[in-house]
């Protein structure tokens, strides 16, 4: 039977591409037939081509790796149901029953059951960093066509959502997608999140937003990231935030393996500046709920971070432990909640659960990865649950006790059992800097 890779979540979620006789090569290369949205994707990243009687994923040098089911891979055969992660993108290798998988080219990207055919507008190449150079007998791949993400993240580029003009799209986030956007007034950038149509279709759920993000329109912090504005319009949730030069920590994270661990005083400067915006938010009596690699935001100079998403969890209300495939894989949120989390949404919890959350995040600075993963839901929670993570020593030899004793408390399972708040995390931590003589 044909096969197929369906996007299960990154900016391109919702494309499907048909495999054929030709390797399909991945990538964010306009020179590749995926021409992928995805920033945290090398330009050709990997290729999925037919060896015989079987389908093999193999890398193509990529700066952060090729992952089959959560291990990286160079090269590795692929049965139905196995999740290939590249950057921030997921994508599902399975079965395609579909009639269209006959008439379709090979690589072709179409559009899911049911969606419309839509295309995001995609950035021009920078000069001189179009094509890459072919390998040795590499496959000559086509031009990208097809859909790109759902008709309604389509439908608003070029459009504006109050004094707002919304651009290209960023990235797609857990709960909608996020633009380039102006602000006409001012003519200053901003990052505009939209949040996902169904979500604004419930007045219990917008009314929850509205309310959270008055919460955090005055808050004014050097690490937490800016709100402009926010409102529905037109049917839209949208939230509009300070635009940041830079990159995702998840991004620095995802290149550990590739590029060796982050020092671990820069992991310890990091953490203080994230505490200080969580004892500032929790101060104004706000709890993050979502401290990830992926809601925080480096500049170019990796001195400067900002904490973005602050109250959304709360406004959104959103299940961690929701799966993105019916495979059951878990989000990329999930590996950083702490165990009181995992009940699902609805579970009061306190500022120590931002405790927990930086603790994990610290962790992934310092080994490339969270404490905890697995393949299903139903197996991270459990090791979220009931299992120690591995020692911090095994896997950064470098590190202080002390700080690796810090770190390991904020993993606490118990609440009671970590730091009682940010107040004394940031006091602890700015302790150990001054012992081992560090300007944060």
């Amino acid at each position: 039977m044909a096969k197929q890779l369906v996007v299960l979540a990154g900016p391109d979620e919702g494309r499907i591409f048909h495999l054929g006789s030709d390797a399909l090569f991945l990538g964010r290369s306009r020179a590749t037939e995926s021409h992928l949205l995805d920033p945290h994707v090398s330009r050709i990243h990997c290729q999925v081509l037919q060896e015989g009687d079987r389908w093999v994923v193999a890398d193509y040098d990529s700066a952060a790796g090729t992952f089959v089911n959560g291990k990286r891979v160079s090269k590795q055969a692929l049965v139905p149901g196995d999740i290939i992660r590249i950057g921030n993108t997921r994508l599902q290798f399975a079965e395609d029953a579909g009639a269209q998988a006959a008439a379709a080219p090979a690589g072709a990207p179409v559009a899911a059951p049911g969606a419309k055919r839509a295309s995001l507008p995609v950035a021009q190449p920078i000069a001189g960093q179009g094509a890459p150079p072919r390998r040795k007998g590499a496959v000559p791949v086509a031009q990208p066509a097809g859909a790109r993400g759902p008709a309604w993240a389509a439908s608003l580029v070029g459009q504006k959502i109050a004094h707002f003009k919304i651009g290209s799209p960023l990235a797609r986030s857990n709960s909608g997608y996020v633009f380039h956007a102006r602000e006409i007034r001012k003519n200053i950038p901003v990052a505009l999140k939209v949040l996902d149509p169904e979500f604004s279709s419930n007045q219990k759920s917008v009314k929850r937003f509205v309310e959270a993000m008055k919460s955090v329109m005055p808050l004014r912090h050097p690490y937490l990231i800016k709100f402009y504005g926010a409102g529905k319009t037109s049917g839209h949730c949208w939230i509009a935030m300070e635009y940041v030069a830079g990159e995702s920590l998840a991004a620095v994270v995802g290149r550990i393996e590739q590029t060796g661990m982050l020092d671990w005083r820069q992991v310890m400067r990091l953490g203080i500046r994230l505490a200080r915006a969580l004892e500032y938010a929790h101060g104004k009596k706000l709890i993050h709920q979502s401290v990830t690699p992926q809601n925080i935001l480096v500049g170019k100079d990796q001195g400067q971070v900002k904490l973005t998403d602050l109250m959304l969890a709360t406004a959104i209300d959103g299940d961690p432990t929701k799966p993105i495939s019916a495979a059951g894989v878990p989000s990329e949120e999930l590996s950083y909640m702490p165990p009181e989390r995992t009940d699902g949404p609805g579970k009061t919890v306190d500022s120590r659960a931002d405790v927990y959350s930086l603790g994990a995040t610290l962790y992934a600075m310092l080994t490339g990865q969270p404490p905890f993963q697995a393949s299903t839901v139903a197996d991270l929670v459990a090791k979220i649950r009931l299992e120690a993570p591995p020692s911090l020593k095994t896997l950064h030899l470098g590190i202080p006790d002390d700080f690796e004793r810090l770190v390991v408390r904020c993993l606490a399972k118990r609440p009671e059992d970590r730091f009682p708040n940010m107040k004394e995390v940031l006091r602890t931590m700015a302790g150990l800097a001054k012992a081992h003589k560090l300007t944060t």
